[in-house]
């Protein structure tokens, strides 16, 4: 690896692990900065879970990538359904935090079944859409079935901001299967038209949220607080920031939940406009090199699981990054790869081991 030539085509044949491992670097200084107080870090046990999840997410990356993409097809039904069976039983026997059940306990191992649903519903739907040879309204309604039933499950946790990902991935897939753009169109409008009747069954914290987004002045203190100093912390960087480890809203604890949905806040009070649209830029490298793939890929699978992935990213990224600066209402979704959270980390790396898996296959003109 002394010719530089070499070590470029080597990270460009590996830039999905690469992207991943300056993605993780990342987080790993954001995290460290927030779980500080008063000089000292506090839940040093955090931080070293955090990264023994990052070693663990490292060896899912080339497990997944060694393993033929082709290989999924075979059991993207099974594994579609066995997600299903976890989010039944973690309303069944799950923990209860905050008010939510999202948590199994499985002997001391606690992940979140409704993020391994995810990959699963990507897999799943873009083997379902891959079999027929043309579009088919029979196989699309199976698509949108296949997306509701996960949907209606986590809802049920409640987890809104997690039920809503399966949303865009579906509308993705069913673009490239080659439903018409004004059906999306219509079917989006008509989401929205209903979206005042669905009020009725939101849960009243949800609903909290949305008024306060609205009028963040509303329950200054209370329901409004924390996306008040996530405003007050983003918007004090300035374009340079205060420097890492220096971010007054973070270190005096203002900043609530600042290690998980809002390390965005840390980071672009710390590193200011510039480090905020570095991370940015960074994800929509991620997202291009993604379509990139899906437009070289040999096959309609490969294809449709490359631009869901991407819209996984895509659609958690930007809400992440829009809800911590108050352009949506806050909906509970990580930052892929920032925040602290291991299922959700392993899962954003399988989904990258897909992705080079993908590109490993045009490589070798498979």
């Amino acid at each position: 690896m002394h010719n530089p030539g070499l070590m470029m085509r080597f990270i460009y044949k590996y830039r999905f692990f690469f992207i991943g491992v300056v993605f993780s670097v990342i987080g790993m200084l954001m995290l460290y900065s927030a779980l500080q107080y008063k000089g000292k870090v506090i839940y040093q046990s955090l931080l070293y879970k955090q990264l023994i999840w990052t070693l663990i997410s490292w060896c899912v990356f080339w497990i997944i990538a060694s393993i033929d993409y082709h290989y999924w097809k075979g059991i993207a039904v099974p594994f579609y359904l066995f997600s299903i069976i976890l989010l039944v039983l973690v309303l069944i026997v799950g923990d209860v935090r905050y008010g939510a059940q999202r948590w199994l306990n499985l002997g001391g191992f606690i992940f979140q079944p409704s993020e391994f649903a995810k990959i699963s519903f990507v897999i799943g739907v873009s083997y379902i859409l891959s079999i027929p040879r043309r579009f088919s309204w029979g196989w699309t309604l199976v698509g949108v079935a296949m997306a509701f039933l996960p949907m209606l499950l986590i809802l049920k946790e409640p987890d809104l901001g997690t039920a809503l990902v399966f949303f865009p991935i579906l509308t993705a897939a069913l673009f490239v299967f080659g439903l018409n753009l004004r059906w999306i169109i219509s079917a989006i409008v008509a989401g929205l038209a209903i979206m005042p009747f669905a009020w009725h069954f939101l849960k009243d914290y949800q609903k909290k949220r949305l008024l306060v987004f609205l009028n963040p002045d509303l329950d200054p203190l209370g329901a409004g607080y924390t996306i008040t100093q996530s405003r007050i912390a983003i918007g004090s960087g300035g374009i340079w920031g205060k420097g890492w480890l220096s971010g007054t809203q973070n270190k005096l604890n203002f900043l609530p939940e600042r290690h998980t949905d809002f390390i965005f806040s840390v980071l672009a009070e710390e590193w200011g406009f510039i480090g905020a649209a570095g991370i940015i830029l960074l994800f929509l490298l991620l997202i291009v090199m993604g379509l990139e793939l899906a437009f070289r890929a040999k096959d309609r699978f490969a294809t449709l699981l490359a631009v869901s992935i991407v819209v996984y990213f895509f659609f958690h990224s930007f809400i992440n990054i829009a809800m911590t600066s108050g352009f949506v209402p806050v909906v509970g979704l990580p930052l892929p790869f920032i925040s602290y959270g291991g299922t959700s980390l392993v899962i954003s790396y399988f989904a990258l081991g897909l992705l080079q898996s993908i590109a490993n296959s045009i490589d070798k003109g498979l």
